[in-house]
């Protein structure tokens, strides 16, 4: 078996320590180097263009060009901004070390504490790192690419195949508006039929859009106020709650990270259940939150028909309708939909019922960074106290 032959690049502008790092290099017979030397950061750019080497060992001062600016040099330069750089220095130094690492070097090592093992380890370290990064940034532009196609299809799809329905629907409320007084009350009955599957079948398309677009590669996350979410879909659901004589109690809510069109999808979606799956007492939804480390969470509870307990595990797979006894309609994917939503936020969501006595479904949303930044404060101060 072949073993690849790494390229290592040597930029340090004294020839005694490079002459160093590639005995160091020699002495390891696990893998094979192929040494390019420079005293020069300036040349040693243009061989890093040139070459392309697995790994660049640089002293941080170089007279042309020091490390830092190697470095940033290489972070600018699409091609070369993975190439994995670790940087030598004469004496240890936290500080530099440390503007080192934040400036993108992969590790950062003291010549005179350089062992041929350590220097072997730190290489052949940084190289299978960048191996990572470079798979993981090919793996994101596939995701992002594939996810620009999907959003294309899908829309595409929705149109073409909502026209024909578009146009199904017409004709059958024209026929019904022309025939209404000759047909028979089978004809009538036939017709409805037909205009609720065809509002059906829109629903399905709409519904199917959805939930392919969450997840996707414009899903951006800010911190979002889950009051002003509900405020938002309370709006939407005016007539809905008007009509049942329904009761929304919202408790007060946090602030999150996530996506508010999602977020406002998962609310109008529970919230929209808990109203349609009523039981023979006006609905009464309640809304709160509790903190439970860096996550918040979230309970909508309703005093509806409930859900059987055989069904409680499948009742967020996709196209997955119950039978609780209700004959409200329905296309299966609303709930998946919510549960895609909490796990595109790092979430999950679980449901607790009783029948004919409410059901409550409780998910998890990730606190806002300042809210955790707080809270360790605030562990920290007991602890001193």
């Amino acid at each position: 078996m072949t073993t690849e032959v790494l390229t290592i690049l040597i930029i340090d502008d004294c020839a005694e320590d490079r002459e160093i790092y590639i005995r160091y290099l020699g002495q390891q017979t696990q893998r094979e180097f192929r040494i390019i030397e420079s005293e020069s950061g300036e040349e040693g750019l243009e061989l890093c263009k040139q070459e392309q080497p697995d790994c660049a060992l640089i002293d941080y001062q170089i007279p042309d060009l020091d490390g830092l600016e190697f470095i940033q040099a290489l972070a600018n330069d699409e091609e070369q901004r993975y190439i994995p750089v670790l940087m030598l220095t004469g004496q240890g130094n936290e500080g530099v070390a440390s503007e080192a690492l934040k400036g993108g070097a992969s590790d950062y090592l003291v010549k005179g504490k350089l062992t041929p093992e350590g220097l072997y380890r730190a290489v052949t370290r940084a190289i299978e790192k960048a191996s990572l990064l470079r798979t993981n940034d090919k793996q994101q532009r596939e995701i992002e690419r594939s996810y620009r196609e999907l959003e294309q299809f899908a829309h595409t799809a929705s149109h073409d195949l909502q026209a024909p329905i578009r146009r199904i629907t017409k004709f059958l409320e024209l026929i019904q508006m022309d025939l209404q007084e000759s047909l028979s009350e089978r004809s009538k009955d036939y017709l409805d039929r037909a205009l609720k599957g065809a509002a059906h079948m829109r629903r399905l398309i709409q519904d199917l859009l959805d939930y392919s677009l969450v997840g996707g590669a414009k899903n951006s996350m800010e911190p979002v106020c889950l009051e002003h979410v509900l405020k938002e879909v309370l709006t939407q659901l005016e007539v809905m709650v008007m009509n049942t004589n329904a009761t929304v109690e919202v408790d007060e809510l946090p602030k999150v990270m996530g996506n508010q069109t999602f977020l406002q999808q998962l609310f109008q979606n529970l919230i929209g259940n808990a109203i349609k799956f009523g039981g023979e007492q006006p609905p009464l939804i309640k809304i709160s939150a509790h903190r439970e480390g860096a996550k918040w969470t979230v309970t909508v509870k309703d005093n509806g028909i409930g859900i059987p307990d055989d069904a409680l595990e499948s009742v967020f797979g996709i196209f997955q309708r119950v039978d609780c006894g209700s004959q409200v309609e329905g296309t299966g994917i609303g709930l998946a939909l919510c549960k895609k939503i909490v796990e595109l936020h790092d979430g999950r969501i679980w449901v607790e019922s009783t029948m004919n006595e409410g059901t409550s479904f409780h998910f998890t949303l990730p606190c806002c960074l300042g809210q955790v930044d707080a809270r360790m404060l605030e562990t920290v101060a007991m602890a001193a106290i």
